[in-house]
């Protein structure tokens, strides 16, 4: 799905940091995916009068306060938090794969959020500049936790599947899961720029 890019890019970048796992957060972007991504940071950047890597450091310093925040609330332990901390003081928003799989988690959770507002493509297009995914699920009296649960079910679902199927452990699972909850209180929150 493609609506709103650069609001998207921006928070795909900042959550990119801290969604990727391994040495992808170290590569810095490669290809047209890494050239899109540089350009958008940017525009981004332009638009809001900062330099890229003013705008590259105040993302970095917003990931980092959604890690403290995930540890002081017991989502995550402090090694945990520590890992991350690392991760994020060394990644670049442009790491190649790591955009990719954000893109792909968050477009999915996008799509979930769209099924649970009983929007189509077209509609949530429409209506998403200047709200955020929960404030549109609150202008349809809908509760934000279960518009977030509703975003999260699918990866939840492919979590347990993998456990049952050995491919990962369930402290494994429960690292991702974190991860990715953080990410949909990110995006559920986000107010999406206007064209």
């Amino acid at each position: 799905m493609t609506l709103n890019r650069y609001g998207v890019g921006a928070l795909v970048g900042a959550a990119a940091l801290m969604v990727g796992g391994g040495t992808a957060l170290a590569g810095s972007g490669e290809g047209k995916s890494g050239a899109r991504c540089e350009s958008r940071l940017a525009k981004i950047a332009e638009k809001r009068g900062v330099s890229v890597e003013q705008l590259q450091s105040n993302m970095k310093a917003k990931m980092l306060a959604a890690i403290d925040a995930a540890e002081k609330a017991g989502k995550i332990t402090s090694e945990q938090a520590a890992q991350k901390r690392q991760r994020v003081s060394e990644a670049s928003p442009c790491s190649g794969v790591l955009i990719k799989r954000t893109r792909f988690a968050g477009r999915g959770m996008i799509h979930s959020a769209a099924k649970f507002l009983e929007l189509d493509r077209a509609a949530l297009k429409e209506q998403l500049p200047g709200n955020s995914l929960a404030g549109l699920a609150t202008k349809q009296g809908k509760d934000v936790a279960e518009l977030k649960a509703a975003m999260l079910a699918p990866a939840k679902k492919r979590l347990a599947q993998a456990v049952d199927a050995e491919k990962m452990t369930q402290a494994q699972a429960n690292e991702r899961l974190a991860k990715l909850e953080m990410l949909v209180d990110k995006l559920a929150a986000k107010t999406f720029p206007t064209k």
